[in-house]
């Protein structure tokens, strides 16, 4: 979704040539999901603003904790982090001074919390920006005094050497457990990066898996597009990957083809080639 069909995280709208090449697609007979590091609250709000959100639309929402499928739509598998793993990651969110937020599960309403610490300028950004358009934002004077029986991610924005930092210390502790998925946000010139982190079974790639299967669906026919770090899971799933331009070199080198930057609709290029019979053509079938 974010630099793939929008120009970044903060964006709330589809532009009408997505909107319409994604259409197209289903109207072509093939099945489209939507798989984004975004959850339930934020992906129904961006499509309902869109005017475009589909009764029986799949969607692999936060990088594959959760899936979504069948119609009328249901859930069909959740991954979530129990309250031990998330009280131990708060503490090592604080402990390399990032600040952590826990987003709740679906069926507690999605809820985001956050505490109530200085921001930095992306991360504050991100919030003001899903306050505004998303709401379901608490915040608290300290997450470890609130009950939290059960999440989907601890995540943050910062810039990217802290991240890595984090990043490291929880896979040196709990990589046995969890899984961090790194990206670059798209936003701060490039300085500034994800770190989010959930149960270990998640990832795109994961959640295109039960998708597939639900649907009967050999992972051969999958076409798959991204821009970010947090693709090269469902990249290598599918049978096809395309990347955006302006990605990072590894998500760039890991792609069979490279389309246009989202600005410029490139996923709705490709979506447009797919649904015409263009591409892929019959000898890559």
């Amino acid at each position: 979704m974010d630099g793939t069909l929008l120009d970044t995280e903060f964006d709330d709208v589809l532009r009408p040539r997505e909107i319409a090449a994604l259409q197209a697609v289903r109207e072509a007979g093939h099945v489209l999901a939507l798989c984004t590091g975004r959850n339930l609250n934020s992906t129904r709000a961006l499509l309902e603003n869109s005017g475009w959100f589909p009764d029986d639309l799949p969607m692999v929402l936060l990088n594959g904790a959760v899936v979504w499928g069948d119609d009328p739509r249901r859930k069909l598998s959740s991954q979530e982090l129990d309250s031990a793993r998330v009280r131990r990651l708060v503490e090592l969110f604080r402990e390399h001074e990032t600040v952590p937020m826990v987003y709740g599960t679906d069926d507690t309403g999605g809820m985001l919390h956050h505490e109530t610490r200085p921001l930095n300028d992306v991360l504050g950004r991100y919030l003001d920006a899903r306050r505004g358009s998303v709401g379901a934002v608490e915040v608290v004077d300290d997450l470890l005094a609130i009950e939290v029986p059960q999440a989907l991610e601890v995540g943050t924005i910062d810039r990217k050497a802290k991240v890595m930092t984090l990043t490291a210390a929880i896979n040196s502790e709990m990589g046995d457990v969890v899984k961090v998925i790194n990206t670059r946000s798209l936003i701060g010139g490039g300085e500034y990066y994800w770190a989010e982190v959930f149960d270990r079974n998640t990832d795109k790639g994961a959640g295109l898996r039960v998708l597939a299967e639900f649907l009967g669906i050999p992972l051969a026919s999958l076409v798959a597009i991204g821009d970010n770090y947090n693709d090269l899971d469902m990249f290598a799933v599918a049978r096809w990957s395309v990347a955006m331009e302006g990605s990072p070199d590894e998500v760039l080198q890991s792609a069979d083809r490279v389309t246009g930057t989202a600005a410029a609709g490139g996923a709705a290029a490709v979506l447009e080639q797919i649904a015409s019979g263009q591409w892929p053509d019959a000898d890559e079938r």
